[in-house]
């Protein structure tokens, strides 16, 4: 049976030693990844005169993000303090050359995957912060919440921010503010004494030492869920689109995506009010099958509003699907492998991600976007059951509280 307990509070989390030392600089970092979509986008039109090559250069920049799990194993083998530091330096300094310096477009899009490659994975190092600051207490799960849902907020405010420096200054000013940020922010963050520590290494040889975590069977199915779950979500944004688009309104699609952004934000902060004891397959296949349903139900919307409205509230499943399948993730993957599996998190949401956004574009071509709604919502209704599926011999996916069912919690199945 699955259940719940009161949680500790978001106030006792904030006061634990080094935490708002460590967290205000963290998300002050992990802004710039919220101005550097629109800023990048109009600085490489502006620069190279065609939308078509800033379309590529955002492309790039997302294609190099699947360098993170990498650099995310340099941060758990030598510490933030050490690989944070340079990858900032880099990827800021490749910012403002993308920024201050016309050229061709083949030089853009160089600088520009360059800069993806060396940015620095500030979420992923934050989550490994938040294990080491909550260790022997019971407020990492609050912790988390707190830390998705912030992030949530800073991908509302960054186009925001971006869109107002672009009205009032420029669109290369923009994209140095993106630089700034990232800089102070990560070496700020690095000053913190937590920055400093490492979990001790297991060693390992073969598959095992190149996979890093991958290695890890329980991991790789926690991946599997995430992608399904991102590939359907993704397909309900898509589909927002082209009912905005038919409508004869295509900027109301922002509107209602922000309505599934603080649906996830009331989400995050509700989950988090209790502690969840059940397993972590009750839990995600549950909020999986939240976000199922409201897919369903918004095909039949008569309206962009009461689109809004339905999926604003099953976007309350968001944020703490992804809680859980970090906790997941902590618990199947030994101490110094965390780091680089909370990345794979992110890597294969955004894979995910963009499998859903290309199906959802032949549907919507080929039909409508009722269609494409209630192809998201029964996929994700399938990922929600396979999730609670049980393999031969009847064990369970998952024990209760995320460890594996045959074999050893902690990851060391090999």
């Amino acid at each position: 049976m699955s259940g719940t307990t009161r949680a500790g509070s978001y106030r006792a989390v904030l006061l634990l030693p080094s935490a708002l030392r460590t967290f205000v600089p963290a998300l002050l970092g992990r802004l710039s990844y919220g101005l550097l979509p629109l800023s990048l986008l109009f600085t490489v039109q502006s620069s190279t005169g065609s939308f078509a090559t800033a379309g590529v250069a955002v492309a790039v920049f997302g294609a190099a993000s699947l360098s993170m799990p990498f650099k995310a194993r340099l941060v758990d083998r030598f510490s933030q303090r050490r690989v944070l530091p340079l990858l900032a330096v880099g990827a800021s300094a490749g910012l403002v050359v993308v920024a201050t310096v016309g050229t061709s477009a083949p030089a853009v899009l160089l600088f520009v995957g360059a800069t993806g490659l060396l940015a620095p994975p500030l979420g992923p190092s934050m989550r490994s912060n938040w294990r080491l600051l909550t260790d022997g207490s019971a407020l990492k799960e609050r912790a988390y919440a707190l830390d998705a849902v912030s992030e949530e907020c800073l991908f509302l405010a960054g186009p925001l921010i971006a869109g107002t420096l672009m009205s009032i200054v420029s669109a290369p000013a923009a994209l140095c503010g993106s630089a700034a940020l990232m800089l102070v922010g990560t070496l700020a963050m690095v000053t913190s004494p937590v920055t400093t520590r490492t979990a001790a290494p297991v060693a390992v040889a073969g598959a095992a030492a190149r996979l890093g975590p991958l290695a890890i069977r329980g991991l790789r199915r926690v991946l599997v869920v995430v992608m399904g779950a991102a590939c359907g979500l993704s397909m309900a944004y898509v589909c927002v689109a082209g009912v905005a688009q038919r409508a004869g309104h295509p900027g109301s699609a922002g509107y209602v995506e922000a309505a599934i952004a603080l649906g996830s934000v009331a989400g995050g902060l509700l989950w988090a009010r209790r502690t969840h004891t059940g397993p972590w397959t009750t839990q995600l296949a549950g909020l999986i099958a939240v976000l199922a349903a409201g897919l369903v139900v918004a095909a039949f919307a008569p309206g962009l509003l009461v689109l809004g409205v339905v999926l604003g509230i099953a976007g309350v499943a968001v944020a703490p699907m992804f809680v859980v399948a970090y906790l997941a993730a902590d618990e199947v993957t030994p101490p110094h492998q965390r780091t680089e599996a909370s990345t794979w998190i992110n890597t294969t949401n955004n894979l995910g991600s963009a499998a859903g956004a290309a199906l959802a574009g032949l549907v919507v071509d080929r039909s409508t976007p009722t269609w494409g709604f209630l192809a998201g919502g029964t996929f994700l209704a399938l990922v929600a059951l396979a999730v609670l599926r049980r393999p031969t011999g009847g064990r369970s996916w998952l024990r209760r509280g995320g460890r594996l069912g045959p074999g050893r919690p902690g990851g060391r199945r090999r």
